[in-house]
């Protein structure tokens, strides 16, 4: 389910769905390990701070709780960047 979400998020970008796909396999071929997943998958989805959260129980129970910190991080800073984007959107339109 999580990775068809991601496919129809990403419709338009191909390219970032199937990065995504090509951090996971290589993670389960054991070339990668968890920490360098839940950096790239934070790059990838900057801006999509509900995938960020998503992604932690999309892992494997072993590694979960460990992805929960960082991806929460990630996500906050997503939401943040969101809310000030809008904000400046807000104040533009104030200013006509």
């Amino acid at each position: 389910m999580y990775v068809t979400n991601i496919k129809k998020r990403f419709a338009n970008t191909p390219s970032i769905y199937h990065t995504f796909l090509e951090i996971l396999h290589t993670y389960q071929k054991e070339q990668r390990g968890i920490k360098e997943v839940l950096e790239q998958v934070s790059a990838l989805f900057a801006d999509h701070p509900d995938l960020l959260r998503e992604f932690t129980f999309f892992l494997p129970d072993a590694v979960q709780e460990q992805a929960k910190e960082r991806l929460s991080r990630a996500a906050a800073e997503a939401e943040a960047k969101q809310r000030a984007a809008l904000e400046a959107v807000a104040k533009d339109q104030d200013k006509r």
